[in-house]
């Protein structure tokens, strides 16, 4: 049977950046035909839609197949134990089950979830379940509908992630019990998957800015001007980038304790590996700051192996900015190599 062939465009709107990937997937196969950042330097509606406006004159067809992901404080995730049922029975069920973990009005909110996976004896079964503010999402809808875009899928950031670090992470890597960090501008997603299934997912409202902040303090610059030195990363001024790094990255690394030691506690087992990304993962010392606070082998990993990256994408450019990419890449590798 013939492998059908899909073009897909990702959006990742963040605070920090707008991060856009296109790819056709045959099969298995993955190519990259399209990348695009642009700095965001105001978060509002506005500011974002003038931003997709730009955005979208580099295409010639208006992009079709549009994915989206939400993230932060109006996103729940909860991972419930319930009595073994078929799917149908649970999307009856799953709004009265969402009414005793969701802190949400269940009225306010659009449900989801994903059964992981069933005990032993099968009586019981572990499901995924989000909840997002409806008003999060129609907004997000409106943004593009406005443009003239309308998204056939809308994720959720975490669930991008694992599912870039699963279709494009190299076949020796660690799989069987690791983390997954991707560190952005204001919120930083973290997974813990555990024999290809997400066991703890969350979103921490700690990033990269907390080391932006730190420079402001020790240089008394602007935000901008200490963007620009993360970014820059000159030879003199290493060692005040990665002490800015080390006290930018302090409360993230003790909210991630709490999510290892509470892991390592249910299952008693010992998470090793932390693979990360995102922006905020640049930050001179990251890898090193992390692995030494955790306590494990924290580092980066490469989303390109596994592509076939087309000649027109300036090869420079992607490799120090794949880091950014794996929401949007996660986003379209959605079902890959699947009819559907």
């Amino acid at each position: 049977m013939k492998s059908k062939t899909t073009v897909s465009l990702g959006l990742d709107i963040g605070s920090y950046a707008v991060k856009c990937v296109e790819i056709t997937q045959r099969g298995q196969s993955v190519e990259l035909h399209r990348v695009i950042i642009l700095p965001v330097s105001d978060p509002s509606p506005e500011t974002l839609r003038k931003i997709l406006k730009s955005l979208l004159e580099g295409f010639p067809i208006p992009p079709k197949n549009i994915r989206i992901a939400v993230s932060g404080p109006n996103v729940l995730t909860r991972r419930i134990s319930l009595p073994s049922m078929t799917p149908a029975e649970l999307k009856s069920a799953i709004r009265f089950e969402a009414e005793r973990h969701i802190p949400f009005s269940i009225d306010d909110c659009v449900l989801d979830f994903q059964i992981l996976n069933t005990s032993a004896d099968k009586k019981f079964m572990n499901v995924m379940l989000v909840a997002a503010k409806r008003d999060l999402i129609l907004q997000r809808v409106k943004l593009l509908e406005d443009l003239g875009l309308y998204p056939r899928i809308i994720d959720v950031d975490i669930f991008c992630l694992i599912n870039a670090f699963q279709m494009l992470s190299a076949d020796d890597m660690d799989r069987k019990t690791v983390g997954i960090l991707n560190i952005g501008h204001r919120v930083s997603s973290f997974a813990i998957v555990q024999d290809s299934q997400p066991f703890f997912v969350r979103d921490v409202p700690l990033g990269g800015i907390g080391v932006t902040k730190a420079l402001m303090e020790s240089t008394g610059t602007t935000e901008s001007a200490a963007d620009e030195l993360k970014i820059q990363k000159s030879p003199e001024s290493a060692e005040m980038l990665k002490e800015a790094s080390q006290k930018g990255f302090e409360p993230l690394a003790e909210e991630l304790h709490h999510s290892i030691d509470y892991f390592e506690n249910e299952t008693g087992e010992e998470l090793k590996t932390i693979w990360m990304s995102g922006g905020g993962a640049l930050s001179l010392g990251a890898a090193e700051i992390f692995s030494e606070e955790l306590g494990k082998n924290v580092s980066l990993w490469d989303n390109t192996k596994k592509m076939e990256v087309l000649g027109q994408l300036d090869a420079q450019y992607l490799s120090q900015n794949s880091p950014l990419l794996n929401v949007a890449l996660g986003m379209v590798l959605r079902g890959a190599g699947k009819s559907k």
